[in-house]
């Protein structure tokens, strides 16, 4: 089974008696991406099975191969805005598409459930 989720809010922990300078950061290493202080939160989109997975991917054009393909290798997928962008493209007509198309901001994680 394939989950699908989305990130829909980002919150930052807040400690008041922390210096600016030591807030910066912390700011900063959440941005990119050592999880210092931070919470995300994700609501799960949808649930494919396996079979349609592989189903959309072997239907899909190359970079539908190569971004959605890699779910075998890592068993988890982000897929950013400018990635949805090339996608949908190249996606035939499904949930997954459908929430690409509706991607405005944050992105979305595609797990590999065993």
């Amino acid at each position: 089974m394939i989950r699908v989720y989305k990130l829909t809010r980002r919150h930052m922990d807040e400690n008041e008696k922390m210096p600016k300078e030591l807030k910066d950061i912390k700011l900063f290493s959440t941005c990119v991406g050592h999880g210092v202080g931070t919470i995300d939160f994700s609501q799960k989109l949808l649930d494919i099975k396996d079979e349609e997975y592989d189903r959309i991917v072997a239907s899909g054009g190359e970079y539908v191969k190569f971004k959605l393909g890699n779910l075998s290798k890592y068993f988890e997928v982000e897929i950013f805005r400018e990635h949805a962008v090339r996608l949908i493209s190249e996606l035939c007509e499904c949930e997954l598409k459908k929430e690409l198309e509706n991607l405005r901001e944050g992105y979305l994680v595609l797990r590999k459930d065993f």
